[in-house]
């Protein structure tokens, strides 16, 4: 039985060279190979169709490692293609703006950076307030998130405040998943695919849209008396 390819196979069939694989592999591109010896390792089969994937995404769209790193994560090995990477994008990465090449942040790293302590972390973690794709390491959007919760904290609100929203929200995601399971049934595979996309691109207009006329209304309500 083959345990699975040697690096000669992938550089040649894959287009790159074995600095990039060993790099993607260190970055959990790519899942770790099968070591026979200290010098010796055979690598899945799997590269062939996920190594095209990240070239797509890199080469062509751009995206950032860290993104890519974020898809496949989130994807898995197994699942990966370059159909199902642009829908999980499209859907729910898209929107934040990446400003870096770093795969993820380690907790240190993420607390120097996010300027809060490591307890506050804990707490927004226990909270729900923060989640981490995969445990001890951080992406660029728990960041930007952490140094919201940071900046609403310097301006005297306590996260316990912040905690009734995100149990609101986690309630509001939930009301989503269920409009999605009403009305999947009218759709063929690709006609979901892109079903999923757009609800979630018109929902969060709506929710821009009336988060802005409700506080509106508020302002004005407040301001006449």
């Amino acid at each position: 039985m083959k345990m699975g390819l040697k690096m000669k196979e992938i550089t040649e069939k894959a287009g790159i060279n074995n600095s990039t694989v060993i790099y993607y592999i260190s970055l959990g591109l790519l899942p770790e190979p099968i070591k026979t010896s200290k010098n010796m390792a055979y690598y899945p089969d799997s590269y062939l169709r996920i190594i095209p994937v990240i070239l797509y995404l890199k080469e062509t769209l751009h995206l950032p490692l860290a993104t890519i790193k974020q898809l496949i994560d989130n994807i898995g090995y197994d699942k990966i293609s370059i159909k199902n990477a642009l829908h999980y994008y499209e859907t729910f990465l898209k929107s934040f703006d990446y400003k870096d090449d770093i795969v993820n942040y380690g907790k240190e790293e993420f607390i120097i950076k996010a300027c809060l302590e490591d307890k506050e972390i804990t707490e927004l973690e226990s909270k729900e307030m923060i989640l981490s794709s995969v445990k001890g390491f951080y992406y660029y959007e728990d960041l930007l998130t952490a140094k919201a919760y940071k900046t609403l904290r310097d301006y005297g609100i306590p996260f316990t405040s912040i905690e009734r929203l995100a149990a609101i929200i986690k309630k509001l995601v939930n009301e989503v998943h269920e409009i999605y399971h009403e009305h999947e049934w009218k759709f063929n595979e690709q006609e979901e695919v892109e079903f999923t996309g757009i609800l979630q691109k018109e929902l969060d207009i709506i929710f821009h849209y009336l988060m802005s006329k409700y506080s509106q209304a508020l302002f004005k309500n407040e301001s006449s008396k």
